[in-house]
């Protein structure tokens, strides 16, 4: 290993050591979602069709015309987090997601159950996706749970993901992944 990778390594694994023995601030994310349910009540009249077209994006963020099928995706004004980022609007989230198909080799997820109350859909998935980082091959594989909310012409007014971010994404990160772990074990021990 060189020395300043090395040097690197250190001064990530100090700041994370750091903050991870500091008290946790809450999340704000907490408060706008709970803003967001009364924000955006939803409609239960087009489910199958936002469904349909959930899973078709959602199936491959690499689509060489993923900025278009999400516009087409979401309504505007739209609530969306993902645990990494939390948008309010359409164009700044087709952006994001661009940014984020951009990134990626190959995607995918599968939706595993769908579970409905009223205008409440939640979608539980298993998504995969193959990167590259430091010239380092990244393959992640992760669970998560959606809850959506879909207007009278089934696009999506409310995207709130439940996922792990740090073990889906950070962990396989090659200087921030070996800093996570050794938290961990330090942690446990």
């Amino acid at each position: 290993m060189s020395k300043p990778f090395l040097i690197l390594a250190l001064l990530v694994v100090a700041v994370l050591a750091w903050i991870a023995t500091r008290p946790a601030a809450p999340k704000p994310f907490a408060a706008d979602y709970q803003r967001a349910l009364q924000v955006h009540p939803g409609s239960n009249t087009a489910i199958d069709v936002g469904l349909e077209s959930f899973a078709a994006v959602y199936a491959d963020l690499t689509h060489p015309d993923i900025a278009d099928r999400v516009a087409r995706l979401y309504a505007d004004p739209v609530y969306f987090n993902d645990s990494l980022k939390t948008f309010q609007s359409r164009q700044p989230l087709v952006e994001y997601m661009k940014a984020t198909g951009a990134m990626l080799d190959d995607s995918s997820v599968e939706i595993e159950q769908v579970l409905r109350d009223g205008s409440d859909v939640f979608v539980r998935w298993n998504m995969r996706f193959k990167s590259s980082a430091l010239g380092r091959e990244i393959n992640s594989e992760s669970i998560g749970m959606t809850h959506l909310r879909f207007d009278p012409e089934g696009r999506i007014v409310l995207h709130q993901d439940f996922w792990d971010s740090a073990a889906g994404l950070y962990r396989n990160l090659p200087v921030v992944g070996y800093a996570l772990k050794k938290i961990d074990r330090n942690m446990a021990d």
